[in-house]
């Protein structure tokens, strides 16, 4: 997958508001996965909010980009 290739010397920006604004992954857990990251002190861009009948959250990833984590049941 071709996701926000660094093509130059210039340091990377966040992916938000790009063509491709961000990669959304689920994951079963949402409340573990939050503790664990900011235990890793990723950066938060959006906290937990509602998404459809489940809940989701935003974070950076290593790259700036911005990547979504939605629970699933």
């Amino acid at each position: 997958m071709m996701w926000y290739a660094n093509q130059g010397e210039r340091p990377l920006v966040g992916s938000r508001g790009q063509l491709q604004d961000h990669i959304a992954l689920s994951v079963t857990d949402l409340d573990a996965w939050v503790e664990k990251l900011r235990s890793e002190d990723v950066t938060f861009l959006e906290a937990p909010y509602p998404f459809g009948d489940t809940r989701a959250i935003m974070i950076e990833g290593p790259s700036r980009e911005a990547l979504e984590l939605v629970e699933t049941k």
